[in-house]
C-alpha cells in the first residue's frame, strides 16, 4: 500500500524512424557536410540530414536523380551540431520508410551509383528497379 499521493512523471521522447527491413547491416563511418542543406529539425531548428539520403564520397548529401556520386545511404538522422554519420553499404531497406524520411525518390540511377561504390543495398517494400536481387530469389547481398 502506498503512502501519500502516488505522482506520475510523464516522459516524452522522439523516436528514430527504422529503414532498414531486416537487421542486418554494414556501415562506415562519414562526416555529414551541412554547407548545401537546408532541412532543419521542426522543434530545435537545427539542420539535418534524414536517414535514408545518399550520400556521396565527400560527405554532400544527394537528394535528386541522378545520384551520380553517391556511395551509400544514411543510417540515421543526423544533425549539424553533431555531423558524424554512418553510410549503409551492405543493407536491406525498407524503400518507402526510408523515401518518406528522406524525401528522396530512389530509381535505377541511384542503385547503379551504389553498386559502382561497391554496396550491396537490397531495396525492399517496394524493390526498386536495378536492385540487387535478394538471397531468396537466387542472388545475395
Amino acid at each position: 500500500m502506498a503512502r501519500g499521493d502516488m505522482k506520475v512523471d510523464t516522459l516524452t521522447y522522439v523516436s528514430e524512424p527504422t529503414i532498414l527491413n531486416r537487421k542486418e547491416k554494414e556501415a562506415i563511418a562519414m562526416t555529414i557536410d551541412f554547407t548545401s542543406v537546408t532541412d532543419t529539425n521542426k522543434v530545435t531548428g537545427e539542420k539535418v540530414v534524414k536517414a535514408g539520403t545518399p550520400v556521396d564520397k565527400n560527405g554532400k548529401p544527394q537528394k535528386t536523380t541522378p545520384f551520380t556520386g553517391a556511395v551509400g545511404i544514411l543510417y540515421r538522422d543526423t544533425y549539424e551540431s553533431r555531423p558524424q554519420g554512418a553510410l549503409l553499404k551492405k543493407a536491406y531497406i525498407h524503400t518507402k520508410r526510408a523515401q518518406d524520411n528522406s524525401g528522396c525518390t530512389y530509381d535505377a540511377k541511384l542503385v547503379a551509383a551504389l553498386v559502382n561504390a561497391g554496396c550491396r543495398i537490397v531495396f525492399e517494400e517496394p524493390g526498386v528497379v536495378g536492385t540487387i536481387p535478394d538471397a531468396a530469389s537466387g542472388g545475395g547481398a
